[in-house]
């Protein structure tokens, strides 16, 4: 992403967009995670499957655009890539 109407649009994440990676529907972003002082999400809690929902953490730095009419978030990876991310965030020293 670049430009003013990303960084608009990645400010616009709420819950419930869907998460498209490039080769359909992922899930759905459950919630934006935002590091302190800032007003864009670093990551995204990703709801995957409905019966046993894993939450993976995706790093906003993958998302490609944001289509705000659509609540859609096309991200870079594959379904499978995106679904196997783990379910916490990474460490940080």
């Amino acid at each position: 992403m670049d430009g003013d109407a990303d960084i608009e649009a990645l400010l616009s994440l709420s819950s419930g967009f869907v998460v498209e990676a490039s080769d359909g529907a992922v899930g759905v972003v459950e919630t934006p995670l935002f590091p302190p002082d800032d007003t864009a999400p670093d990551f995204l809690v990703v709801r995957v499957g409905r019966l046993h929902p894993r939450r993976p953490i995706l790093a906003s730095a993958l998302v490609e655009r944001v289509d705000v009419t659509a609540r859609v978030v096309h991200v870079r990876g594959r379904r499978d890539e995106i679904a196997r991310l783990p379910e916490h965030l990474p460490f940080a020293i």
